[in-house]
């Protein structure tokens, strides 16, 4: 993103002033998002529109400030992905709780309590199945 909340300037074409029309709702979810991504409306609505139409007609990838290769997803699949992000890190946290319960009878007692190997085992399966799902969200996102 460039200074300002504007879009970067990568093409070094000339630009020319476009109108775009719209409803109040429509208005108000574009200034939402745009807010959100620290853009200006009309910067979100000129990189929306781009990366849109790049994924619809199959051309070349649309490439962030950055350099890495830029994803087009809609809100919808955005907000599926955050959830299940949000989920395995909620996942995530159960675990370490797991962990310090253990490690806490450990250091007071001296001893590993029964339950140890079962935590253990829920910690290996938990992170295999954490590192499946997060290689199934990168190949939905290539």
């Amino acid at each position: 993103m460039s200074r300002g909340g504007y879009r970067a300037h990568t093409s070094g074409q000339p630009r020319r002033p476009r109108q775009v029309w719209l409803s109040e709702e429509e208005r108000a979810v574009i200034e939402r998002a745009a807010a959100q991504m620290e853009l200006t409306p009309m910067a979100f609505v000129a990189a929306a529109g781009v990366r849109a139409a790049k994924a619809a007609t199959g051309s070349e990838t649309a490439v962030t400030e950055k350099g890495s290769a830029a994803v087009p997803l809609d809100v919808a699949q955005a907000r599926e992905l955050l959830d299940e992000v949000r989920r395995l890190r909620r996942l995530m946290g159960n675990v370490a709780g797991n962990l310090n319960d253990v490690a806490r009878h450990a250091n007071s007692t001296g001893q590993l309590a029964p339950e140890t190997a079962a935590v253990l085992d829920f910690v290996r399966r938990t992170n295999e199945r954490t590192d499946a799902e997060l290689m199934g969200l990168l190949r939905r996102l290539r």
